[in-house]
């Protein structure tokens, strides 16, 4: 019967002894330093390439219009062919600005009919004015003799030389002289404002012709702006009317573009814009050209940012044109702006992304301390520019996994270390 207690107590101390074994193995277990990869922060160059995403545009892109109101008799070309400067593309009924034509040009011989009979009526009055000047000259020289001639007579007559009745005559004479005198400068003046009157009708007149021949130049100007010519040489890139259509001014019939000023604009996150200057150069591929690299270079890095998406366009010239022109294009660009030399560099996979910004766990005495980095570019073998935060040496930890977690600030670690290569 005593021997059935003592087992029991022996089962006791044997389950006990277990659990206390389990409970130690827990504790070694849980408080033991985690294990963790790091590698040397180093000093690397870094060639990046920038990502961006966008479309085919070109610099210069024309959409051709009518100038005035009219109805659409013909399309000369259509899209994707080639224009030149100053050909034909589009025609507009003319029949009515024909007529107007022909109605200015009339106004116009009118008024050049008139301007010469008016001249005509001028140089009469010019003669009539010389004619006048004659015989006021002459009357003149007959007055002032008849006038000497009744003085001396007068003379004569006070001597008792010559009979008063002689005397009468003689200063008769003169004052009819002296009337004809008068009568001859009043024709004179008359003929002088008719001269007058006969210039200022002609000057209007002649400003009448012009105003005709001004309306002759506007009606053939409108004439002309029926034929509808290129501005430059280019491709046809859209056509948006057919004949018959009535366009009015600023109505779009074509698009014309120069393919030589074509380009992409593609956006790119204002954290990378920084590293990218004109000039740079950009591998392109297009949709249409699936498995075609195409050459080109930074043109033009916009100065306005798009304040949803936080992206900014860069215009990127081809150096070699894209074998067929399709505004509106998708299109892919690696930028690739020259590679930062000696630049102090981790690898991606060590970086941590929290609410502040980037930042990686550093290995301090096998203890982990979180540093917050200001990054510069990354380039496409996995490393990252450090501008701040981290010096060539620190230990990173590479793939913190769950360590991400700002709370293992301090955490003791055990150290694994992976090689990192140098270029």
């Amino acid at each position: 019967m005593r021997a059935r207690p003592r087992w029991r107590w022996a089962r006791r101390v044997i389950a006990a002894g277990v659990f206390l074994a389990l409970g130690v193995a827990a504790g070694i277990f849980a408080f033991r330093p985690v294990q963790v990869a790091v590698t040397s922060a180093v000093r690397r160059d870094i060639a990046p390439a920038i990502q961006g995403v966008g479309t085919v545009e070109a610099k210069v892109a024309v959409r051709i219009a009518a100038k005035i109101t009219g109805r659409l008799l013909s399309v000369a070309v259509d899209q994707g062919d080639r224009v030149r400067v100053g050909q034909v593309l589009a025609t507009l009924d003319s029949e009515e600005l024909q007529a107007q034509v022909v109605q200015a040009e009339a106004s116009v011989q009118r008024g050049h009919l008139a301007v010469a009979a008016q001249e005509v009526g001028l140089r009469k009055a010019r003669a009539n004015i010389q004619a006048a000047e004659a015989a006021v000259a002459r009357l003149h020289a007959t007055e002032s003799l008849a006038r000497v001639n009744a003085e001396r007579w007068q003379q004569l007559h006070r001597d008792g030389g010559v009979a008063r009745v002689e005397m009468d005559v003689r200063v008769t004479e003169a004052t009819a002289a002296g009337e004809d005198l008068r009568a001859a400068e009043a024709q004179r003046r008359s003929t002088q404002e008719e001269r007058a009157v006969t210039q200022a009708v002609l000057e209007t007149l002649r400003q009448d012709v012009r105003v005709a021949e001004a309306a002759l130049a506007a009606a053939r100007a409108r004439q002309n702006d029926t034929e509808i010519l290129s501005p430059l040489d280019g491709i046809v890139v859209s056509r948006e009317l057919e004949p018959g259509a009535t366009v009015n001014p600023g109505t779009g019939i074509l698009k014309v573009a120069d393919p030589r000023t074509a380009w992409m604009t593609v956006y790119v996150d204002e954290a990378e814009v920084g590293a990218i200057s004109v000039g740079d150069p950009a591998d392109l591929s297009l949709r249409s050209l699936r498995g075609r690299i195409l050459r080109g270079r930074v043109a033009r890095i916009q100065r306005e940012s798009d304040r949803v998406t936080e992206q900014l366009a860069i215009d990127i010239a081809f150096e070699e044109a894209p074998p067929r022109l399709a505004l509106g294009e998708q299109a892919e660009a690696r930028i690739s702006p020259p590679a930062r030399k000696a630049a102090t560099a981790i690898p991606l996979a060590a970086l941590v992304r929290t609410a502040e910004g980037p930042g990686a766990w550093v290995v301090v005495n096998r203890h982990l301390s979180f540093r917050p980095l200001r990054l510069g570019v990354v380039d496409p073998a996995g490393w990252a520019e450090v501008l701040d935060g981290i010096q060539p040496g620190d230990e990173v930890v590479v793939a913190p996994g769950r360590l991400a977690d700002l709370g293992n600030e301090g955490r003791r670690v055990g150290v694994a270390r992976t090689q990192s290569r140098t270029r």
